[in-house]
C-alpha cells in the first residue's frame, strides 16, 4: 500500500471510530486505568475496597451484653477460711488492701419501701412494702421458745436509704436518735456519726493508719471502739467524739455491745466474752452451741445486744445468730439473704459481706448494712413461713 493510502486510512479510522482503534491494539489492554472509577476515592490505593457510603444497620437490640454487676459469690478476702480447729486463727488477711484511688460514691438512692417476700430477681415486680408498725410488746423478735429448737427467722425490708459505698462497716449503733458507725481498713478506719436518712457523714474521727477499726458500743456518754489486732479499745466522748483514752485487752477485737451492766465481745471464734464496762476486765466467757443446727457457729463478728440476747453477724455468710450470752445457746438464726439480693442488684462497684446491725428502740426494728454497701436498710425480723 502506498504511503498516501496509509495516511488516508488512518484519518478515516480516527474520524469514524475515535479511540476504538487504540482499544484493539496491544497497548493499554491490561484492564487497569490511570484514572479512578467514577465515585472512587483517588486517595485510596487502586486495590483498596471502598467503604459504602450508606449508614450501617443498627446492632441487634436483643444481643447479650456484658454484665458489670458484682459477683456476690466471689470468695471474700476479709478474713481467713476457718480451719477444723477452733483455736485462735493465725493473723489473717481480713480485708482487701485499699487502692490508692477511692471509688466514686454511688448515686444517692431515693428511700423506697420494699419487702423480702417474693422473687428477688431484677425482673420481678417489687412486692408491697412491709407495714411500719411496732411488734406487739415492742420486742424486735418473734416469740422465742425456751429450750426449743433453733428458730428460723428472716427479714422484711421496711425502708432503704443511701449509705457511703466507701465505708467498710464494722460496727453500727443508735443512741438518742443518732447513728454511730465504725469503719475498718488500715489507713481508712474511722468513727463517724451518720444521718441515716440521707447517708451524710455529719462528723468523723480518723484512726491512726496502723489501727484497724472494728465493732463499737455506747456506755453512757462514752463510745468504745475495738481494733482488730492492736489489742486496744479506744474511748471517745459521745457528743464531741473527743478522745478519752483506751483500754487494753488480749486477742482480737471483732464485735461489741452492752447487755444490761456487762459488755459482750466477740473475737472471731465461737466464744463470747463478758467484760466490765468501766474497766474492760474479762469477767467470763460462753461457748456458742446450737444442737441440731447445721450452720456455722464460729467467726462471730459485729454484735448488737437486744432484750437480754445478742445478735451476731456470722462472717462470710448471709446469716445472723441470736444467742443467750450467758449460756451461749443459739435461740434463732436470721436469714438476711433478702438484703444481700437487693444490694447486689443495685451496687455499681464491688461490695463485701453483710455486717453492721443496730437496734432502733423507737420502732422496735433493726438497721442493717454491709461493708462497702451503697444501701442502709431498716428491717423487721419475722418468722420464716
Amino acid at each position: 500500500m502506498s504511503r498516501r493510502s496509509l495516511l488516508l486510512c488512518a484519518v478515516v479510522c480516527l474520524g469514524i471510530l475515535g479511540t476504538g482503534c487504540a482499544s484493539d491494539s496491544g497497548e493499554g489492554s491490561s484492564g487497569t486505568s490511570e484514572q479512578p472509577a467514577t465515585g472512587a476515592d483517588p486517595s485510596l490505593p487502586a486495590d483498596a475496597e471502598q467503604a459504602p457510603t450508606a449508614s450501617a444497620p443498627p446492632s441487634d437490640p436483643l444481643a447479650p451484653t456484658t454484665s458489670t454487676a458484682p459477683q456476690h459469690d466471689a470468695e471474700p478476702v476479709e478474713k481467713p477460711a476457718p480451719s477444723d480447729q477452733l483455736a485462735e486463727p493465725a493473723e489473717p488477711v481480713e480485708k482487701p488492701a485499699p487502692s490508692d484511688q477511692l471509688a466514686e460514691p454511688a448515686e444517692p438512692v431515693e428511700p423506697e419501701a420494699a419487702t423480702a417476700a417474693g422473687d428477688s430477681s431484677g425482673d420481678a415486680a417489687r412486692p408491697e412494702a412491709a407495714q411500719d408498725q411496732p411488734r406487739a410488746g415492742s420486742s424486735v423478735f418473734p416469740p422465742v421458745v425456751d429450750g426449743g429448737d433453733v428458730a428460723r427467722w428472716t427479714v422484711e425490708i421496711i425502708e432503704a436509704f443511701p449509705h457511703d459505698p466507701d465505708a467498710f462497716t464494722q460496727g453500727l449503733e443508735i443512741a438518742d436518735g443518732t447513728m454511730y458507725e465504725s469503719t475498718g481498713l488500715r489507713g481508712r478506719s474511722s468513727l463517724r456519726t451518720v444521718d441515716a436518712v440521707t447517708g451524710e457523714v455529719t462528723a468523723s474521727v480518723h484512726l491512726p493508719d496502723e489501727l484497724f477499726g472494728e465493732g463499737l458500743t455506747i456506755v453512757g456518754d462514752t463510745i468504745i471502739q475495738l481494733t482488730w489486732t492492736s489489742e486496744t479499745a479506744l474511748l471517745y466522748d459521745r457528743l464531741t467524739l473527743d478522745a478519752l483514752g483506751a483500754h487494753a485487752y488480749e486477742g482480737e477485737g471483732w464485735g461489741l455491745c452492752l447487755s444490761g451492766d456487762v459488755l459482750i465481745m466477740s473475737d472471731g471464734s465461737n466464744r463470747l466474752a463478758r467484760r466490765d464496762p468501766e474497766t474492760f476486765t474479762l469477767v467470763g466467757t460462753a461457748t456458742v452451741t446450737a444442737p441440731g443446727y447445721d450452720g456455722r457457729l464460729d467467726y462471730l463478728n459485729e454484735l448488737e445486744c437486744v432484750d437480754d440476747l445478742v445478735i451476731a453477724n456470722v462472717w462470710q455468710t448471709d446469716r445472723l445468730l441470736v444467742i443467750d450470752p450467758v449460756s451461749g445457746r443459739v435461740v434463732a438464726s436470721i436469714d438476711a439473704g433478702p438484703l444481700v439480693d437487693d444490694v447486689s442488684r443495685r451496687a455499681t462497684s464491688d461490695i463485701d459481706v453483710l455486717n453492721g446491725v443496730a437496734f432502733d428502740p423507737d420502732s422496735a426494728t433493726l438497721w442493717m448494712t454491709g461493708k462497702l454497701w451503697p444501701r442502709l436498710y431498716r428491717v423487721r425480723i419475722v418468722e420464716v413461713a
